[in-house]
């Protein structure tokens, strides 16, 4: 039955006896482990292909959706965190093995005749294979595809003649945006797979027609030595080296833990520490020999006159002493891999001592370590309007941005800020330690020892008879009025259980009341002084930002001495609430490590 099957098959489709060629090619000099590497690049090129295609099943290739999806693969689609990383780890390994397989094909000088066009279509390979690394690079749409895209495509834009039109066609236009991923996912998936099959079933062919090139001690070779075949004797070889890859691959994904998602793509952050992968370090550091519009010059003019110089080997090698041109090209390519080594190198030293680098990678890290939190929270997730609103509507992430570039240049929070001090700090406003640390030093620099026009509370200091047991209940008193409704008024306050009977009441309006004024509840007037109803509450401090000029706050002030009011035009009033938010700590927070 066996055999007629068989038959059969071949019958029909006469393959048996190119799998038989195949299997029983000889190999003169016996299996050697230099000829592993073309057959261990095609099994991780295999892998590559599978891991896509499963994670393509959840993948959704939009501006909007293409950070949400991966989430979804990384962290909750079953064995998702591990395809990914066998995809991520495995492209590495790609560009690692065409390396070494281009540099033993060069030293065994395969290029040389009948296997010039084997050569040539290697070349090809080289650059689709590097086209996948860059077009794969943007699809998750997480800050460093984002900005690395962007790099890549600006530079592409500033080569003469052409570039501004590929650009525009690679980009889908002016704007980085939902064209751009729909574009680079079609080159990924679409056309740079149908390029390589093409390639490298021709590339496979050519190498069966002329089989490998026996190394120069071939003809030491007894006559009476055993004869080798592919298979077993190469196979075993690299099936070994195959599965010592394979096992590299699954240790680096069980140890990474996946494949590392950034924070979702934000085109407002300028500052975002863009870096390639490693293997692309090299020619990121070669770049800034290039500035500006030079760039091109080191992305595209030296690379293509290095493609175009291997290219063209085979022809050189008609016109020139073999050995000759053998010698420099060898030397060429261990010049070629010494640098690139040395600029790699370079480049990480470099940001290992560029404290503005490791600051930025810091902000970026807890940029990233937060949008994967909240994306994962049940109580948060990714937005409807997409993961790129993640960290905007997120008070901790959007709040204190707006802090930094709106508040932060007279302020300070926790001793921080942007320019001269010139207002109280405001870790922990409204609250108990931000009351009792004003009511014992007015003066210090958390308060108003930044602003002496605001010297009330200091001479208050030095006349109040409060003994520290009194200035506790008043400050514990203060800071209840940040739990005051927004829509209760001072008579509605004052019939609430647990203010009138309050230790701190009676000394709140014996003391304080002198000069802060309290609609119906205290007198004020002895100083200019701010109405404190519902101090430290969202509602006061919206009023603040909004309005610090009123006559209830610090309108008494010079005018060069207010605070700058913050109208509806310049910050809308969901910035003013994830400030207000970012103040108060009204955000997720994780849950403390025991």
């Amino acid at each position: 039955m066996r055999k007629l099957l068989a038959d059969w098959f071949e019958d029909r489709t006469g393959l048996s006896g190119p799998l038989r060629s195949m299997r029983e090619e000889p190999l003169p000099a016996g299996p050697r482990w230099r000829y592993v590497c073309g057959s261990a690049l095609l099994a991780i090129l295999l892998i590559q292909a599978f891991t896509g295609l499963m994670m393509m099943t959840a993948y959704s290739a939009s501006s909007s959706t293409a950070w949400g999806s991966v989430f979804y693969i990384e962290k909750q689609m079953w064995m998702g965190w591990f395809i990914r990383g066998m995809h991520h780890f495995g492209a590495q390994a790609v560009m690692v093995l065409l390396f070494i397989h281009l540099l033993q094909v060069l030293f065994a000088a395969a290029y040389r005749a009948p296997r010039e066009v084997n050569w040539w279509l290697g070349l090809v390979l080289l650059v689709l294979i590097v086209g996948f690394g860059h077009t794969g690079y943007q699809l998750p749409w997480d800050q460093k595809g984002y900005w690395a895209t962007k790099v890549v495509t600006n530079i592409m834009g500033g080569a003469p003649v052409l570039g501004p039109y590929v650009k525009t066609v690679v980009v889908g236009g002016s704007e980085y945006g939902n064209q751009t991923v729909t574009r680079f996912y079609g080159l990924h998936v679409g056309i740079l797979p149908v390029l390589l099959a093409i390639v490298l079933g021709g590339h496979l062919a050519l190498r069966y027609r002329h089989g490998l090139k026996p190394p120069a001690d071939a003809a030491d070779v007894p006559p009476d030595a055993p004869r080798a075949t592919y298979f077993p004797d190469q196979t075993f070889r690299n099936s070994l080296v195959v599965t010592a890859i394979v096992g590299v691959l699954i240790g680096l994904v069980l140890w990474e833990g996946g494949a590392p998602l950034d924070a979702p793509a934000d085109p407002a952050s300028p500052d975002y520490p863009a870096r390639p992968e490693w293997f692309f370090r090299f020619l990121f550091q070669m770049l800034k020999s290039f500035p500006g519009r030079l760039e091109w010059v080191g992305s595209i003019a030296i690379p293509g006159a290095l493609m175009t110089t291997m290219a063209l080997l085979p022809l050189l090698d008609k016109v020139m002493p073999s050995k000759l041109l053998h010698f420099l090209a060898c030397t060429l390519a261990f010049a070629l891999a010494g640098g690139a080594l040395f600029l790699t190198i370079a480049s990480f030293r470099e940001d290992a001592g560029n404290p503005s680098f490791q600051e930025a990678r810091t902000k970026a890290d807890a940029a990233n370590e937060r949008a994967l939190y909240l994306a994962a929270h049940p109580d948060f997730g990714i937005p409807p309007q997409g993961a790129g609103f993640l960290l905007r509507f997120d008070p901790l992430t959007r709040g204190g941005d707006l802090l930094e570039k709106k508040c932060l240049g007279c302020h300070r929070v926790d001793g921080k800020g942007t320019g001269d001090q010139s207002a109280p700090d405001l870790k922990d406003f409204g609250s108990y330690a931000w009351i009792r640390g004003l009511l014992e030093k007015p003066d210090a620099e958390a308060y108003f020892g930044k602003a002496p026009e605001c010297d009330g509370m200091t001479e208050w200091k030095k006349s109040t008879k409060l003994d520290a047991e009194q200035l506790d209940q008043v400050a514990e008193f203060v800071a209840t009025f940040a739990k005051i409704p927004a829509d209760q008024s001072v008579d509605e306050w004052l019939n609430t259980p647990g203010v009138a009977d309050h230790p701190g009441n009676a000394l709140f309006q014996k003391d304080c009341g002198k000069c802060h004024l309290i609609d119906g509840y205290t007198e004020g007037g002895v100083r200019d002084a701010p109405d404190l109803f519902a101090w430290g509450s969202p509602r006061w401090m919206k009023r603040m930002i909004r309005k610090p000029s009123e006559a209830g706050l610090y309108g008494y002030l010079e005018a060069k001495q207010r605070m700058p009011a913050a109208p509806p035009d310049d910050m809308p009033e969901s910035d003013v609430d994830m400030i207000v938010r970012y103040i108060k700590g009204d955000y997720l927070k994780p849950a403390a490590k025991p």
